[in-house]
């Protein structure tokens, strides 16, 4: 189910050109597409959208991520014949360090029938040529080297997590990242690392709700100055 969250984005008057991959994240009726900001950008003026199968459904507008420079595609309902399996915000994980749990990028490449989706099963490992950093860099690399040619920028990466019993969590897989073409020098591997991993605190932020004030009053926002009141004597 996870796969179906990705998307191609093209140019709306000509579906053919494929622009990049999306990841779409839901939180209640909100769905916002995560990607690579920089595939984006040269389209700036052009109507986009995303192919649910034949359907391109409209981008209505698309920004860059303040923290992370992820870019963020918002787009209207689904409707309820889609291919599209939006991923719930539970399913995003708030740290991209994979626990050397099995992960993988999954990429998109045309086929007969349109696109396929294709898992690129790789390693995570910290890039330890950032120094010390309170945000450490990951990288990952490809297990079978064949697949060190492969486009992966806004691809997104998965993990699968086993049972923390600790925790009383069972396994799950989750979304750590997305993956953007690395060009550092760290070499983890015996292979050479094809992608840095970029954290997903903007997509988080993009899918915050505000509080109705009809349901929650007291978290209304306040505006204007606070009235001062004092009931001071002098003598």
């Amino acid at each position: 189910m996870e796969l179906r969250a990705l998307a191609p984005i093209v140019v709306a008057s000509a579906p053919a050109q494929v622009v990049a991959a999306a990841t779409l994240v839901s939180n209640g009726e909100h769905i916002v597409g995560v990607t690579d900001a920089e595939l984006l950008r040269p389209f700036h003026g052009q109507r986009l959208a995303i192919l649910d199968g034949d359907r391109a459904i409209a981008i209505t507008k698309w920004g860059m991520g303040r923290y992370t420079g992820v870019g963020i595609i918002e787009i209207g309902e689904l409707g309820a014949a889609t291919e599209l399996v939006p991923l719930p915000i539970s399913a995003v994980c708030a740290s991209i360090n994979t626990h050397n749990a099995p992960a993988a990028i999954v990429t998109l490449a045309k086929s007969s029938a349109g696109h396929e989706r294709h898992l690129i099963a790789v390693h995570v490992d910290p890039d330890d040529a950032t120094g010390m950093s309170d945000r450490p860099t990951y990288v990952a690399t490809p297990i079978d080297p064949a697949h060190a040619a492969i486009a992966i920028a806004g691809c997104p990466v998965f993990a699968w997590f086993p049972p923390d019993h600790v925790l009383g969590r069972p396994s799950e897989v989750v979304l750590v990242a997305l993956a953007y073409p690395y060009r550092g020098s760290a070499r983890p591997r015996a292979t050479a690392a094809i992608a840095e991993l970029v954290g997903l605190d903007d997509c988080g932020r993009a899918l915050i709700s505000e509080p109705d004030p009809a349901e929650r009053p007291e978290l209304a926002p306040a505006a204007g100055e606070i009235e001062q009141k004092t009931d001071l004597k002098s003598d």
